[in-house]
């Protein structure tokens, strides 16, 4: 059962620093150029905690996860930051220009608490996605150094009902967020709005809590800090033992919001590739027709044919530098006679897992099984990005993907499976900055 615990948050003190200054995306969609933007907008910026510097004459306890642990402590120290005087859960309220429709506006809500640790095998938190040890590692020594979840996972519910948010928002009335900022920069395809409501009332949280008992929770961002926590957890369990009492490491900060909500929009990741053979590329066609209808389109007209979407027709595009084509699955799913290992039906119909197998391996040569190891991908969500760079020589090979629907995450989660990584990217992320969970 999905056990969730009211925690006092830590976060930013918006009588002395102005929020919009302070708070960044996840550490893992930001690239070194935003570390360094979002450094220089305040000297309390959460980047400081999320994503240290690294630097050359660093040693083991004189790094940036020492530094990460120094900033959090001269943050609370000189009142940038502070801390709740009662354990709260917290409503994060989302709007946002669509990133495909700017003239949309979007609003998500997503509930922020902790939520107590389980192993995937007892089946109550579902992982949907692959992870890789070397971002794990990098977590695990953040944690270690400051003692904190620096910034929340984000897990996915169902509500059809509305239940949550219906009682979140009678609940706070015409109370005033605790948090309120626009935010604008590294991240941020346009302007969004990042809005934090308390709520300390034990009625309204032990109906949280009632609500939540019988429910599962998919995770949808944060497999590696999930992991991670798992991982920290069970050092510090054989530190102390399995006999004391529940302590905050054995839970973890997470955001979760409804499938239902009308606010979730997830969208592709696109791939990049190299370091593929020309014959490989010259004979590209010859080797994808027997999985594909394939037709030779304008690079200009890749993004408006790939985003007419069909019920049950798979698309794909492969920019390549002298040619764009359009591609067409014969079928709704990976034939059963192409092996790639042993995997549930609802992932032998992901988009991703099509390309990963058909194209990138069967084509491209890319072994399926290879691709958490290899360097010949790159990723990007802008697909014109991914076109020119294709036609500039930037890279080989461009695959652009159709967006990926919230259900195919439930469906192979629930079938115990696993989608490739960088299958899903939900958009907006969780902003870092808005409440941190201290573990001490």
């Amino acid at each position: 059962m999905a056990e969730i615990i009211p925690f006092r948050s830590i976060h930013c003190n918006t009588e002395l620093v102005p929020l919009e200054k302070m708070i960044a995306p996840p550490y893992d969609v930001l690239s070194d150029t935003d570390r360094k933007q979002l450094q220089e907008r305040n000297p309390y910026n959460i980047v400081r905690l999320i994503l240290s510097e690294e630097r050359p004459d660093d040693t083991p306890g004189s790094d940036k996860y020492s530094r990460a642990a120094e900033f959090l402590e001269q943050a609370l120290t000189s009142g940038s930051y502070i801390q709740d005087d009662v354990p709260s859960v917290y409503e994060y309220v989302q709007q946002f220009p669509h990133p495909l429709n700017q003239h949309q506006t979007v609003e998500r809500t997503t509930l922020l608490t902790a939520l107590t640790l389980e192993p995937y095998s007892k089946g109550v938190v579902l992982p949907h996605e692959e992870t890789l040890s070397k971002a794990k590692a990098d977590r695990l020594n953040l944690m270690r150094a400051t003692g904190a979840n620096p910034e929340p996972i984000y897990g996915l519910y169902e509500d059809a009902e509305n239940y949550v948010v219906n009682l979140l928002r009678t609940s706070r009335g015409s109370s005033k967020p605790i948090l309120d900022a626009e935010y604008t920069g590294p991240g941020a395809l346009h302007p969004e709005k990042h809005t934090v409501y308390q709520h300390s009332d034990p009625e309204v949280i032990s109906k949280i809590k009632a609500f939540f008992e019988p429910l599962r929770i998919w995770i949808a961002d944060g497999h590696h800090r999930y992991e991670t926590a798992l991982n920290y957890q069970r050092e510090q369990r054989e530190v102390l033992g399995n006999d004391i009492p529940v302590k905050p490491f054995d839970s973890i900060l997470i955001g979760l919001s409804a499938f239902e909500d009308t606010g979730i929009v997830v969208l592709p990741t696109h791939r990049l590739v190299n370091e593929i053979d020309t014959e490989l590329l010259l004979s590209l066609e010859d080797r994808l027709s027997p999985y594909f209808d394939i037709a030779a389109i304008p690079a200009s007209e890749a993004a408006n044919w790939i985003a007419q979407q069909s019920h049950g027709v798979k698309r794909f595009v492969v920019g390549l530098k002298d040619r764009t084509l359009a591609l067409t699955l014969k079928g709704s799913s990976i034939p059963k006679d192409v092996e790639c290992g042993e995997h549930c039906e609802a992932w032998r119909a992901l988009d991703v897992s099509i390309l990963q197998v058909l194209v990138l391996d069967m084509g491209l040569g890319i072994r399926w099984n290879d691709l958490a190891s290899t360097n010949a991908i790159a990723y990007t969500r802008d697909a014109s990005e991914a076109l020119a760079k294709a036609a500039s020589g930037e890279c080989q090979v461009a695959c652009l993907l159709q967006d990926p629907s919230v259900t195919d995450l439930l469906d192979v989660a629930v079938a115990g499976d696993k989608m490739p990584q960088k299958s899903t990217f939900f958009y907006p992320k969780l902003y870092s900055g808005l409440v941190i969970r201290s573990l001490k």
